[in-house]
């Protein structure tokens, strides 16, 4: 999948959905990025601080040595989860109702190990057509953009249930899931940034729609003929000031 036919997906799927943010791209690569943002060693820091600066243009880079916080290491598939992570999410989170249950997450989460030493997050516009291909695509919208892509997501399946909307960490929801959706014969999309913890680091109307890159531009080709370029559509994202 090449950088042209995305960035050609992209330009196609902006001139009917509205986008909060810049659409974003997680990419595999064997070195950083240069100038890239890269957390501190040993300390904590959400990868969700980061999300305005890659929306400015900024890259992201993450590794097992700078994941930013030992949940994202886990969830990028650079290490395994420790034990007691079930105590953290039932005990100081209070986002499962007992430890076993907070276990039994972690137990379910499966993340496949990255395939190179670091994990890039940059904007979909910026991608370079010599570097490492993307495998996730990230949508920032708000609740009308977000009824689009999920009639979108099912518009050329027989079934009606092509978007999940899982409980999940923040990560979790924009990478684990959606990469992992990639290796099935149906990949769905995943609605995420549904953590309570990752809020704080967005604007209160913005959603993450996440889906693996080949699914991403089936969507963007299934729009003509769609009810995206029908008048009840424009009705939706075009609405007269209040």
């Amino acid at each position: 999948m090449n950088a042209k036919l995305i960035k050609d997906g992209l330009g196609h799927l902006e001139r009917y959905i509205p986008f909060v943010m810049p659409a974003m791209s997680w990419r595999f690569a064997a070195e950083p990025p240069r100038n890239a943002i890269v957390p501190e060693k040993d300390s904590w820091s959400c990868m969700f601080l980061y999300i305005k600066a890659v929306a400015s243009g900024k890259k992201l880079c993450l590794s097992a040595d700078n994941p930013g916080c030992s949940g994202a290491a886990c969830y990028l598939g650079f290490k395994k989860t420790g034990a007691g992570a079930g105590s953290f999410l039932a005990g100081k989170e209070k986002f499962k109702k007992s430890v076993e249950l907070g276990e039994a997450f972690y137990k379910e989460i499966n993340a496949i190990s990255s395939a190179e030493e670091f994990i890039v997050l940059e904007r979909t516009d910026d991608l370079a057509y010599d570097e490492g291909q993307p495998q996730v695509i990230t949508l920032w919208v708000d609740a009308a953009s977000l009824s689009g892509l999920v009639t979108l997501a099912n518009y050329d399946r027989e079934t009606n249930e092509n978007v999940l909307i899982p409980f999940a960490s923040g990560c979790q929801s924009v990478w684990t899931i959606p990469y992992k959706e990639q290796f099935s014969s149906l990949p769905r999309c995943v609605v995420g940034t549904m953590d309570p913890a990752v809020r704080a680091f967005l604007p209160k109307e913005t959603m993450a729609f996440s889906l693996p890159v080949k699914r991403f531009v089936e969507l963007a080709e299934n729009i003509k003929g769609s009810f995206l370029q029908t008048d009840l559509w424009k009705q939706v994202v075009i609405r007269p000031a209040k």
